[in-house]
């Protein structure tokens, strides 16, 4: 009777004893903890170094839109690193093996690659988390079920309807708002133009959404189009944000040692409205202010020397073009150090010959050529 009675008095207490842990976690944690996958889909919460508290709470609640939103800040360094191959701060320092750019040094300045970083960083979670929402892979969203008007004469021109599953930006974005601005919870200049950066991101994704249509009729005909919103390419939205980049507005340093909260919102109020004031003229309909702007409040390094405070590896060692005169040529590049040229030999496939049917047999050539790096 005794050894009956003591499998079930186990059982109850193991029960009581979760309900009493449980009870003390948030409420999207105690449903979470309820699901059957929660300690493998919350992994990634567990394994990525340099999320904050907010950051992780989330993490726990909606692990499925966070990975994503990882994979958005893994492409948004690809595609900073693409934008500025030829620079000597090429986005190297956030391709570090903590597969969270943010861990970087260079997010903790304020320098005008700073507010790039943040821009494109932002704008690559708003993609990824909008697209898995479109595929299905995220709990929280779906696709954007929204109406939008068509625009051009070939909308008037012809019939169409939403159809198809447009990607959700509105979740993307809201999402990346939850995710990355959790981080800026200073009341500082610093927070406040990581913030404004953040926003800018976002605005150059929403800017460039492409609608994408399809044609339905006899014969290839248009006499029904369906069509559907779609992400733009981060391509698109990188050659955006360089151009934003070489506009980028330097915010006035003395604004740093304004520490009192209201005087500096009464700063800001005056900022704005003399910058409205200068900025106004008849002609213009609407005022311009900073709003699609990228903002810094430091000047940036030459970026030539390695530093490791600033987690900068410097322009030693890096390939540069001799003959140009641009970002990536030797003179911009070396710092005045000069270059070594140094003969290169690679193998490539040459002479291909195509036999019917159906092989394609090519040789192995041996390529000689000079190549330049930076002292």
């Amino acid at each position: 009777m005794a050894r009956s009675f003591l499998p079930a008095l186990l059982a109850v207490l193991t029960g009581l004893l979760s309900c009493a842990v449980l009870g003390r976690l948030p409420a999207h944690r105690r449903q979470a903890s309820l699901r059957p996958n929660f300690y493998a889909e919350t992994t990634i919460c567990r394994t990525t170094p340099g999320l904050t508290r907010a950051q992780m709470e989330l993490c726990f609640g909606q692990p499925d839109a966070t990975r994503a939103a990882l994979q958005g800040l893994a492409q948004s360094v690809k595609e900073c690193q693409h934008q500025f191959h030829n620079h000597r701060w090429n986005c190297s320092s956030l391709a570090n093996r903590t597969r969270n750019p943010h861990t970087s040094a260079i997010f903790q300045k304020g320098f005008r690659e700073t507010a790039f970083a943040y821009a494109v960083s932002s704008a690559g979670v708003v993609i990824s988390v909008a697209r898995a929402c479109s595929q299905g892979t995220l709990r929280n969203c779906g696709c954007d079920t929204h109406k939008y008007k068509m625009r051009g004469t070939r909308a008037q021109n012809s019939a169409w309807k939403w159809v198809g599953c447009s990607h959700n930006l509105r979740y993307g974005i809201k999402f990346s708002k939850m995710f990355l601005d959790a981080r800026e919870n200073g009341d500082d200049i610093h927070s406040e133009i990581n913030l404004h950066n953040n926003n800018v991101g976002r605005m150059a994704v929403a800017a460039n959404m492409q609608v994408k249509c399809k044609c339905h009729g006899l014969s290839g005909s248009c006499e029904m189009k369906t069509c559907w919103r779609a992400v733009p390419d981060f391509r698109v939205v990188g050659k955006s944000l360089k151009d934003k980049f070489r506009s980028a507005v330097l915010v006035d340093q003395s604004n740093l040692a304004n520490r009192n909260p209201k005087t500096r919102r009464l700063n800001q109020k005056k900022r704005k409205q003399r910058t409205k004031l200068k900025q106004w003229t008849p002609k213009q309909k609407q005022k311009r202010g900073l709003r699609n702007d990228l903002l810094y409040y430091e000047k940036s390094p030459n970026f030539c020397e390695k530093d490791q405070a600033l987690d900068v590896q410097g322009t030693s060692g890096r390939f540069c073009n001799r003959t140009h005169t641009d970002q990536g040529s030797c003179a911009a590049l070396c710092c005045g150090r000069g270059y070594d040229l140094i003969m290169q030999r690679r193998t490539q496939t040459c002479n291909c010959r195509f036999h019917w049917c159906c092989t394609v047999e090519c040789q192995n050539c041996t390529v000689e050529e000079w190549i330049s790096i930076c002292k």
